[in-house]
């Protein structure tokens, strides 16, 4: 009985650390802002811009492929990408596949629904093309969601995206659901008047076997 007990709390410790560590983008929704999203200049030395949805899908592209192959990609500092995530999360790491050679501002959405700067990810220049950032936060936060933009050569693109952690509980309480208390029905008058001859029945015979 020990021996079940001690591998059914070993089997749910490994569950909850896994728990704690989930990929809490994957399949996020994404969506795009700015007026540089899938520029020219892109669209005419790349193979076309990626589905919005492979930056969250989970699968990465190979290292030092061209920056606008299989990628979501624009230009200026004031387009970017917006990954909404299902459910607040507490969030302690970020993965990021990306052009190389430019800086990536990584913005968080908090509880009270306010972009919040968090951090800003510089992608190794080598080798050319797509690299990947994989590295924790400086401090955990809770977010609804991720905001990227990007300052550099002026040719950005992302082409997958990752936040790990674990969902966060809402700051409201929990309510839970509340079984209905059926009420008593309230008796009719004829039931009091029933009610108060039984009694002094009863009483009666009471009188007279004690008067025996």
């Amino acid at each position: 009985m020990r021996a079940f007990i001690a591998v059914t709390m070993t089997a749910i410790m490994f569950a909850c650390a896994a728990h704690a560590d989930d990929n809490v983008a994957y399949l996020a929704d994404v969506t795009t802002y700015g007026a540089g999203i899938g520029d020219s200049a892109g669209a005419m030395w790349g193979g076309g811009m990626a589905r919005l949805d492979s930056v969250t899908d989970g699968a990465f592209n190979p290292t030092g492929q061209q920056w606008n192959f299989d990628s979501v990609y624009w230009s200026g500092t004031e387009s970017g990408v917006i990954v909404t995530l299902a459910h607040a999360a507490m969030v302690d790491r970020l993965v990021l596949e990306a052009d190389n050679n430019d800086d990536y501002r990584i913005e968080f959405l908090d509880r009270e629904h306010v972009w919040q700067s968090l951090t800003t990810v510089d992608i190794d220049q080598n080798p050319p093309g797509q690299n990947m950032y994989d590295g924790p936060l400086a401090a955990p936060v809770v977010a609804w969601g991720f905001r990227i933009s990007a300052r550099g050569d002026n040719h950005y693109s992302i082409a997958e995206f990752q936040a790990f952690g674990a969902w966060a509980v809402d700051d409201g309480p929990v309510v839970l659901p509340v079984t209905p208390v059926v009420p008593l029905p309230v008796p009719e008058p004829a039931s009091y008047l029933m009610l108060t001859a039984g009694l002094a029945l009863l009483a009666l015979a009471g009188r007279r076997k004690f008067n025996w």
